[in-house]
């Protein structure tokens, strides 16, 4: 098997895009100056992509595994280096509004809620869903999500190339999404089909694109807006534009996953099924967009979530007798790890002052525990936490014997507030709890649940 090459651009910082001067919006057709250094890895990158192949590029979000999104044959190489269910989407990037156009049915016109959204937010972490220039027949969903990379190197090779790229996160179907190339190179070096790894060094949002179907939105109002994945844009954000445009708040509901949205309100995860009282009532259709039906994230070691009371408040089948102290909670995750055996390593991905990391450290323990901050905030923890959990699993063991395996036995998050990027954060975690296996309920205490499957309540002595 050989190695697939990883082209330094680490000078992406130096290409320069100039808005469109002569047309009606600054995005229809931008232009691109693609310094020296760059240009030949982009005119490699292009060549793969022609050739049916796929290129691994950093986005603003995640890196993303890239194909044209106009050739069938190299799109189905996406699923199958991914080892990608065939019924979840592909999103599609652009570097225009003019190569928008190109993959939208004929004559389609932007209605002003869409056009203020990507006026607003594009090139960014928005990807908009629109009706089919293709649409394969029924129950197929007959629309595509889209988005315009905020990236420079993203957005210079598909505009070099001149092809709209299909690009999910560039990792196995189920893992953590990688932010960095080398996450990229450990997981998918040598796959058939893979042309290049283009290095751009750490992605800046950290988390994938909210994807916004707004194709129900009404002019005056009466409409609805759904959030269908939250991620690096905001809901609020979302909101705001929306009341802008309607001229006043309230007049179009604002859904997440198909429910109402209301803040600091973590949704259930989506269920797309056909209405009841159909002939099809137990259908379930197939997602719209990518993240509503698999698990994603999940590391090869378990991962648990503890709910600090500081955020969190407690739990109505936890009493104030029942054991929650961050200690506690440590040892109930490490005997669910392995009830005997050699001393456990936990890895911690935790917030800035967080009072759970710090009553922990402060304490006698026989666990050997490995953290990892997220910063200060969700903006932050969202940057860092699929890095985080990547270094934990694989971090080097303390012992030099050869035969023993490096990373920790289980990793531990700590949850944070879902307003702003929290939800998108929040989310993940969410789907990433369970890991190596989701273990069941544990900790009763005269029937007290304190944790279930792998969450935790924990008290800090601080609310």
């Amino acid at each position: 098997m050989s190695s697939t090459p990883i082209l330094q651009c680490q000078d992406w910082a130096s290409i320069r895009i100039t808005p469109s001067s002569s047309s009606q919006h600054p995005l229809d057709s931008p232009q691109f100056f693609i310094p020296p250094s760059i240009l030949p890895h982009l005119e490699q990158a292009s060549k793969h992509l022609h050739a049916s192949q796929t290129v691994a590029v950093p986005t603003e979000t995640v890196y993303g595994l890239a194909a044209s999104s106009l050739d069938p044959e190299a799109c189905q190489r996406i699923y199958k280096i991914k080892n990608r269910p065939s019924d979840n989407p592909l999103i599609i990037h652009v570097s225009s509004l003019d190569m928008l156009r190109r993959v939208l049915p004929p004559g389609y016109v932007f209605s002003p809620l869409y056009l203020a959204l990507l006026s607003a937010f594009w090139p960014g972490p928005l990807s908009l869903l629109f009706p089919s220039f293709a649409p394969p027949p029924p129950p197929a969903p007959q629309t595509n999500a889209i988005r315009m990379p905020s990236h420079p190197l993203a957005l210079a090779l598909i505009a070099h190339s001149n092809l709209p790229l299909s690009a999910p996160s560039a990792n196995s179907s189920g893992r953590p999404s990688p932010t960095r190339a080398e996450h990229v190179f450990n997981d998918l070096n040598g796959a058939q089909g893979l042309g290049c790894i283009i290095d751009g060094g750490d992605c800046g949002v950290g988390v994938e694109s909210t994807v916004v179907n707004g194709l129900e939105w009404k002019q005056g109002g009466g409409g609805r807006v759904d959030i269908l994945r939250p991620g690096g844009l905001g809901v609020e954000e979302i909101q705001r534009i929306v009341d802008q445009v309607d001229g006043q708040e309230g007049k179009t509901e604002i859904l997440v996953h198909g429910k109402p949205w209301r803040k600091a309100t973590l949704p259930e995860p989506p269920k797309s099924v056909l209405p009841l009282g159909t002939l099809a009532d137990k259908i379930v259709l197939p997602p719209s967009t990518p993240g509503m039906k698999y698990r994603h994230y999940s590391p090869r070691v378990p991962v648990f979530l503890v709910k600090p009371s500081n955020t969190f408040p407690r739990p109505s089948g936890v009493s104030t007798e029942t054991p929650s102290h961050p200690l506690f909670v440590l040892q109930q995750i490490a005997q669910r790890i392995s009830p005997k055996g050699a001393k456990k390593r936990v890895g911690i991905l935790h917030f800035e002052d967080s009072l759970f990391i710090t009553q922990l450290l402060s304490l006698p323990r026989d666990v050997e525990l490995i953290p990892v901050s997220l910063g200060p905030s969700a903006a932050t923890a969202a940057q860092r936490l699929f890095a985080g959990m990547l270094t934990l699993e694989s971090v080097p063991s303390p012992s030099s014997a050869s035969d023993e395996k490096g990373g920790v036995d289980a990793i531990i998050i700590e949850g944070c507030s879902d307003e702003g990027l929290g939800l998108a954060v929040m989310e993940r975690v969410g789907k990433a709890v369970g890991g190596g296996g989701v273990l069941g309920d544990v900790a009763k205490d005269d029937g007290k649940v304190v944790g279930s499957g792998n969450t935790f309540w924990v008290d800090v002595g601080e609310t």
